[in-house]
C-alpha cells in the first residue's frame, strides 16, 4: 500500500522545469513582461504631481495600484535581461544561486588545471601542445608526430592527422569526468533557477492581475479622453424614464470621422421613441449609407452608456439594456449552416430576448431567399417586434413593397438614404447620404453594377426584364387593390392607363 503525501509536502506546489513549457519563447515572455511592468510603473508615477478629483482615476494610479518595485528589483537583479533574450536562457547572477555559483567556480577550476597540464606537456615534450575536439572527444592532446618517441607510454593514442598525433592519458580523462559531472550539475541547478523564478512570478499573480486590470482601464479613460478632445463632440445626456427614446442630432460614425478630417462625412439625425416612432424602417440606393447610419447608430449608444463624449450636436437617451444586431452576410461553413440560415438564428436571437429598452438594428433581413419568402419573413419580424416587444428598432430594406405596406398597416416612420439622379438616367445617381423622412421608390441597383464594371450590354438586358417584372408586379398590385372593401376606385382608374403603357 503506498504512502500518502501530506498535504502540506512541498511536492504538491511544486512548478517543475519543463524544456516544452519553459523554452526561449518562454523566457523571452518573461523578460518582456517584466520590462512592461517597469514601463507601466514610470507611467503610473506621471500621476503622482496631478490633483486628480476622478475617484476613478485616483483608485488607478493610487491605493489602488499594486507596489511591485520590490518584485520588480528582484528580478532586475536575479538574471541579464539582454542574454536571455538573445539566447532564451536565465543565467543567475551571482549570489542568487549558489549551487550554480559552486558548479560554475568548480568549472573554472577544471579548466585553469586543463590549462595547467597544458603548459606541463610543453615543457615536457618541448613542443606545441593544444587540445582538439568537442563533446565527447574534447581535450584530446594533439602534438606533432616528430616527437611521438618522446610520449610517455601511458598516454593512449586516439587518432591522427598528416603531421600529428592525439592521444589521452589517464589524468585528461579524469578530469574530463569531474568536468562533465560538474557541467551536469550546473545544468540542473540553471533549471532550477529558471523553475523558481517562473514560481516566483506566478506566485504573485494577484498584483501582477491587478497592475494590469488598472493599466487596462487607465488606457480605456485616456484614449476616450484623447478621442473626445480631437473632434467635435457633445456630452450625451442619458435620462431615466420608463420611455425609452432616443434622439442624436447630427451624429457622424465614430470610426470613420478620423478619415473625413476635412468635413466630409454627412452627419444624420437619428430619432427613435419617446414622442416618436420606435420603428424606422431605411430604405435608399446601394451604396447609399444605410448600414453605416445603422452602424453608427449603434457605436454612438455604446459610447455614450461607457461614459464617452460622441460626435454629435446633441444625444439624449434612456439606458439600453442591449444592442441586438442583424448586419452583413456570412455563412458558418464549419457548421454546415448557410448564409440564410445563420441570418434566421441572429434574428431568432433578437426575437426571444429583446427587450422593450433594447436597440434592435436590422439590416435587409431576407435577402438569402426567394424575393416571397424574404418579403414575408422580415415583415412578420418587424410586426412583432412592433406590436409584442416595442423596443427601438433600425430596419433597412429594399423590399418596396413590404415598405408599402408597413406604412399603412403598422406603427413605424419610413426614412431613406437621400440621392439625386440624373434626368437623362435615372439610375445614374449621386449618393447624398443624408436621411430623409419616407420611402425611397428604388434601389438603384443598375447604378451600383455600373459602377462595379458590369458590361453595358448585361446592364441594358438586365433593365428590360427589370421593366417587365415591374409591370407585372404593378399590375398584379392593382388587381388586389380593386377587390378591397375600402379601395379607392378613382385613385385605382387613374393608374390604368400608366400601367397599359
Amino acid at each position: 500500500m503506498g504512502t500518502k503525501v501530506p498535504k502540506e509536502h512541498p511536492d504538491s506546489r511544486a512548478v517543475l522545469y519543463e524544456e516544452e513549457n519553459y523554452s526561449k519563447k518562454k523566457v523571452q515572455d518573461l523578460v518582456n513582461c517584466l520590462e512592461g511592468f517597469q514601463v507601466l510603473i514610470k507611467v503610473i508615477a506621471l500621476f503622482e504631481e496631478l490633483e486628480l478629483t476622478s475617484e476613478l482615476l485616483q483608485s488607478l494610479v493610487g491605493p489602488g495600484f499594486p507596489d511591485l518595485t520590490q518584485l520588480l528589483s528582484f528580478y532586475s537583479n536575479s538574471f541579464d535581461r539582454t542574454e536571455a533574450l538573445a539566447k532564451g536562457t536565465i543565467l543567475p547572477t551571482k549570489g542568487v544561486n549558489v549551487p550554480y555559483d559552486k558548479a560554475s567556480d568548480d568549472m573554472k577550476g577544471l579548466e585553469a588545471q586543463f590549462t595547467e597540464l597544458q603548459k606541463q606537456y610543453k615543457r615536457e615534450l618541448g613542443c606545441s601542445v593544444t587540445y582538439w575536439g568537442t563533446g565527447k572527444n574534447r581535450y584530446t592532446i594533439e602534438v606533432p608526430d616528430s616527437v611521438g618517441k618522446k610520449v610517455p607510454g601511458r598516454w593512449e593514442i586516439q587518432s591522427q592527422r598528416k603531421g600529428y598525433l592525439r592521444y589521452l592519458n589517464p589524468e585528461i580523462i579524469k578530469l574530463k569526468e569531474e568536468l562533465t559531472a560538474t557541467e551536469i550539475r550546473r545544468e540542473a541547478a540553471l533549471k532550477d533557477t529558471m523553475r523558481l523564478l517562473f514560481n516566483k512570478f506566478s506566485s504573485h499573480y494577484t498584483l501582477w492581475s491587478q497592475a494590469v486590470h488598472c493599466s487596462a482601464t487607465l488606457d480605456v479613460l485616456l484614449s476616450l479622453a484623447q478621442y473626445s478632445a480631437s473632434y467635435p463632440t457633445c456630452r450625451p445626456i442619458v435620462t431615466s424614464t420608463d420611455t425609452p427614446h432616443l434622439e442624436i442630432k447630427q451624429g457622424s460614425h465614430p470610426t470613420i470621422l478620423p478619415s473625413f478630417s476635412n468635413g466630409g462625412f454627412i452627419p444624420n439625425d437619428t430619432v427613435l421613441g419617446g414622442q416618436h416612432k420606435e420603428c424606422l424602417v431605411v430604405t435608399g440606393p446601394n451604396m447609399g449609407g444605410k448600414s453605416t447610419l445603422m452602424r453608427q447608430v449603434g457605436l454612438l449608444v455604446t459610447l455614450a452608456q461607457i461614459g464617452c463624449h460622441v460626435p454629435a450636436e446633441e444625444c439624449r437617451l434612456s439606458p439600453v439594456d442591449r444592442i441586438f444586431t442583424r448586419l452583413g452576410a456570412s455563412d458558418n461553413i464549419t457548421k454546415g449552416e448557410s448564409t440564410f440560415f445563420v441570418e434566421m438564428s441572429e434574428t431568432s436571437a433578437i426575437l426571444c430576448h429583446a427587450s422593450p429598452h433594447s436597440l434592435v438594428l436590422l439590416d435587409e433581413l431576407g435577402r438569402g431567399t426567394a424575393t416571397y419568402d424574404g418579403t414575408a419573413i422580415a415583415g412578420a419580424v418587424i410586426q412583432s417586434i412592433v406590436q409584442s416587444i416595442g423596443c427601438r428598432t433600425l430596419f433597412s430594406t429594399h423590399y418596396h413593397r413590404l415598405v408599402d405596406e408597413l406604412g399603412k398597416t403598422y406603427s413605424v416612420a419610413l426614412g431613406h438614404m437621400s440621392c439625386m439622379s440624373d434626368e437623362g438616367d435615372e439610375d445614374n445617381i449621386t449618393f447624398l447620404y443624408k436621411l430623409a423622412p419616407g420611402a425611397c421608390p428604388k434601389s438603384f441597383g443598375f447604378n451600383a453594377a455600373r459602377l462595379a464594371g458590369l458590361p453595358a450590354d448585361v446592364i441594358n438586358e438586365a433593365r428590360g426584364v427589370a421593366s417587365q417584372f415591374e409591370s407585372m408586379s404593378d399590375k398584379f398590385h392593382l388587381f388586389r387593390e380593386l377587390f378591397k372593401k375600402d379601395c379607392d376606385i378613382e385613385q385605382l382608374c387613374a393608374k390604368i392607363p400608366t400601367l397599359a403603357l
